[in-house]
């Protein structure tokens, strides 16, 4: 019998950069082969780390004020992901991510569920949709749809959790690794000097009025488990000397063909693959066939594609109250492509971009 139990959307607010941002930047989404779809434009990272309650002042509501707070000391620094997708103003039809303060959205929610009974359930990968909430980007309109979303959830009793949704076109998985590391450094930092509120008034409901309904939104969550449409695989890889968009075909192709072994997954001809790269975002669409076989003598790879864990990407210790380590962290490629793959290739995990390993994530269909 199918759960009654539900996901509240409570609040949902903006976080904007501290500081004003300068105008004029930009990152150019080049597609080749294809266009940029509908179903192409959802595509994103989620992330999700659940937390027990560490002491009576920790819970989701302040974890969401605080939040609201260091984030936007921290956007400064890092814009892009306050930007809007858009249209090239100069005419010549292409895509590009305009660099503004237009902000990111924070949500809070509840759901009525113990931390525990989710974290076990079999379907949990699939329900983590519920925890991370994400909003289809217009291609209309896509200047006011925002790119990066986090959720602060908290669930019957002790436990809460922190998801975020970033979109693969805004830049890949490791830009966001990267910006939490700096993130949570400056909000431990806040809180050791005393810079967070004690009473937030940035508090979600801070301000919600007695006569309107007390959530904006509930939703099953056995609902959530029916729109999860495939699997992700992790690899590693060293970084290649040649960089030409056909060796990144092979790398993407190699990848694929490993993550074809896993339970459930659904054999594919085409595959989407993303590449970042300093000047901006390389989108191309591929047939899989024998000319993107990777060689055992290519200088570059090798060959040596390897499975990897997301742990590797070293936000194990990412907290947002002093000594409370995540219990657990989910991450996970969402593609609404139910008939094709999707591989995105992150450069390095170093802020200079010099490491010697790339990572790539692929989405596959699953049965």
């Amino acid at each position: 019998m199918a759960s009654s139990k539900q996901l509240h959307i409570d609040a949902i607010q903006s976080i904007i950069p501290s500081k004003i941002i300068s105008p004029g930047k930009s990152r150019r989404v080049n597609l080749t082969n294809t266009t940029l779809t509908q179903k192409l434009l959802q595509s994103r990272l989620r992330m999700v780390f659940y937390y027990n309650k560490s002491s009576e002042e920790e819970s989701a509501w302040t974890a969401a004020a605080w939040v609201k707070e260091s984030m936007s000391v921290a956007l400064a620094d890092w814009p892009e992901l306050a930007g809007r997708l858009r249209k090239d103003r100069e005419g010549e039809g292409c895509w590009e991510i305009k660099i503004n303060d237009a902000g990111l959205r924070l949500v809070q929610a509840s759901i009525e569920m113990q931390l525990d009974e989710f974290i076990a359930a079999e379907d949990r990968t699939d329900k983590e949709a519920a925890l991370a909430d994400w909003r289809d980007v217009d291609m209309k309109n896509p200047d006011f749809c925002a790119l990066c979303y986090i959720q602060v959830t908290q669930f019957e009793g002790n436990g809460y959790a922190v998801g975020f949704s970033l979109s693969l076109l805004l830049n890949d998985p490791l830009f966001l690794v990267r910006f939490l590391k700096s993130w949570t450094e400056i909000h431990m930092q806040m809180l050791a000097d005393g810079r967070l509120s004690k009473s937030p008034m940035f508090h979600l409901n801070y301000f919600q009025s007695p006569s309107h309904p007390k959530h904006l939104r509930s939703t099953p969550i056995d609902s959530f488990s029916s729109t999860e449409a495939t699997t992700t695989v992790l690899f590693k890889a060293p970084r290649m000397k040649n960089d030409s968009i056909n060796n990144y075909k092979k790398l993407a192709s190699a990848c694929i063909d490993e993550a074809l072994k896993s339970p459930g997954a659904k054999g594919v001809s085409k595959f989407t693959l993303l590449v970042n790269k300093s000047d901006g975002l390389e989108i191309e669409s591929c047939d899989i066939g024998s000319d993107l076989k990777m060689e055992e003598s290519n200088g570059d790879a090798n060959g040596a594609v390897k499975l990897a864990r997301w742990e590797e990407l070293g936000l194990e210790n990412f907290t947002l109250m002093k000594g409370n380590k995540p219990v657990l962290m989910s991450y996970r490629l969402v593609s609404s492509k139910v008939d094709e793959a999707l591989v995105a290739v992150m450069q390095s995990i170093n802020q200079d971009n010099t490491g010697m390993e790339m990572f790539i994530g692929a989405a596959i269909p699953k049965f």
